[in-house]
C-alpha cells in the first residue's frame, strides 16, 4: 500500500477515535490526535500551507459562533481556512486537557446541548471536527503537500543521488544550477503531481520553477547554488528577494527556496518559526519563504574523520539589508 493510502487510513482511524470517544475523555482523545498530526510531516506540511491560504480569518467570530447564543456559520471562505480554524481549536483543547480533563466536552456542550452530554460531543465532532479530518484525507490522497514532497526530494538526493547529480554539475559548472533545478522540476511532477513550467515569464524576470500557471494556485519554487564564494550568502539573499518578487507577480503568499549546498560547510538559516523545526522560514513583505537546504556535495571521508565543520550563518539582518551579506 502506498504511503499516501496508509496515511489516509490512519487519518480516518483518528477521526473514528475522536468521534466515538466517551465525553469524559474527549479532550484527551483530541490531544492524542493533535500529537499524532504533529508527528506526521505530510500533515504538518498541509496545515502549514493551509494557514497561508486565507490570512484574514475571523477567529473571534468562529469561537463565538460555537456557543449556543445563535446559529453557527463558518466565517471562512475556503476549505483551507476552515481547516485552519478547526486545527487551532483542536490545539487549544489539547493544551487545556492536561489541566482540565473536561475541556473537550465543555466546548461541545457550549456548541449544542443534546439529550445527553455524549450526544453533544458526537454532534460537535460531526459538525466541526469531521470536516477537518476530511480535508486532511482528501489532500493526502491528492499528494498536495509541497513541503512534504520537498522533504522527500531532499532525502532522495542526500541518501541516494548526490554523486550522480554532482558529477553532472561538475561536467557543466556554468549551467550547474540548471542541472539541479531540472532534477527538482522532474521530481515535483513525478512524485508530487505538482505541474511546473521551466522559465516562465513574469514581470520580475524568469523564475526557475513556477507551477500550475494556468490554474488558480501557481507554485513559486526556485533553486539556488551555495558555494561559499561567488555564490555565497549574498547570492542566497538575492535569491530570497527574487522569489518574493515572483510571489508578488503571481499573487502568492508562499514561496520555496531550495538551496543546493555544494560545500562541506554547515549552513544555518534564519526562521520566524519554532527554532529547530523543519523547514525554517522567513516572512518578508507578506510572503513566507521556506528554506529547503539540500547537501549535494558527496562526502569524501567518514563523519568521524571529517573534523568540525565550518558554520555559515544567514541572519534576518542579511535578508533585510543585502549589502551586509
Amino acid at each position: 500500500m502506498k504511503y499516501q493510502q496508509r496515511l489516509q487510513v490512519a487519518v480516518r482511524e483518528r477521526l473514528r477515535k475522536v468521534m466515538t470517544a466517551p465525553y469524559s475523555s474527549a479532550g484527551h482523545e483530541v490531544r492524542l490526535a493533535v500529537n499524532w498530526i504533529n508527528s506526521q510531516p505530510a500533515l504538518k506540511g498541509l496545515l502549514e500551507e493551509a494557514a497561508r491560504k486565507e490570512l484574514d480569518l475571523d477567529r473571534e467570530k468562529f469561537r463565538t459562533g460555537l456557543s449556543r447564543s445563535g446559529r453557527f456559520f463558518w466565517p471562512s471562505q475556503t476549505e483551507e481556512g476552515r481547516a485552519t480554524l478547526v486545527w487551532e481549536l483542536m490545539q487549544d483543547i489539547a493544551g487545556k486537557d492536561a489541566e482540565d480533563p473536561e475541556a473537550g466536552w465543555h466546548v461541545a456542550s457550549e456548541y449544542h446541548m443534546a439529550r445527553s452530554i455524549q450526544d453533544s460531543w458526537r454532534e460537535f465532532a460531526e459538525d466541526i471536527l469531521q470536516p477537518f479530518f476530511d480535508f486532511l484525507g482528501e489532500r493526502v490522497g491528492a499528494e498536495s503537500s509541497i513541503l512534504h514532497t520537498l522533504e522527500r526530494y531532499r532525502t532522495r538526493i542526500e541518501w541516494f543521488d548526490r554523486k550522480e547529480l554532482y558529477a553532472r554539475f561538475e561536467a557543466d559548472r556554468a549551467n550547474g544550477e540548471e542541472v539541479y533545478n531540472l532534477d527538482l522540476q522532474r521530481f515535483l511532477f513525478l512524485e508530487g503531481d505538482h505541474i511546473t513550467h521551466a522559465k516562465p515569464r513574469s514581470a520580475s524576470g524568469e523564475a526557475d520553477l513556477i507551477g500550475n500557471l494556468d490554474g488558480a494556485e501557481p507554485l513559486v519554487c526556485d533553486g539556488k547554488i551555495f558555494d561559499g564564494r561567488s555564490r555565497g550568502k549574498g547570492y542566497l539573499v538575492k535569491g530570497v528577494h527574487q522569489i518574493i518578487k515572483y510571489a508578488h507577480d503571481y499573487g502568492q503568499h508562499t514561496a520555496y527556496l531550495v538551496i543546493y549546498n555544494i560545500t562541506d560547510k554547515l549552513l544555518e538559516l534564519p526562521t520566524d518559526g519554532t527554532p529547530g523545526a523543519w523547514p525554517p522560514y522567513t516572512e518578508v513583505t507578506g510572503v513566507r519563504v521556506y528554506f529547503i537546504h539540500v547537501r549535494v556535495l558527496p562526502p569524501t571521508t567518514t563523519a568521524s574523520k571529517a573534523g568540525k565543520a565550518t558554520r555559515v550563518t544567514l541572519t534576518h539582518d542579511d535578508l533585510t539589508n543585502p549589502d551586509l551579506a
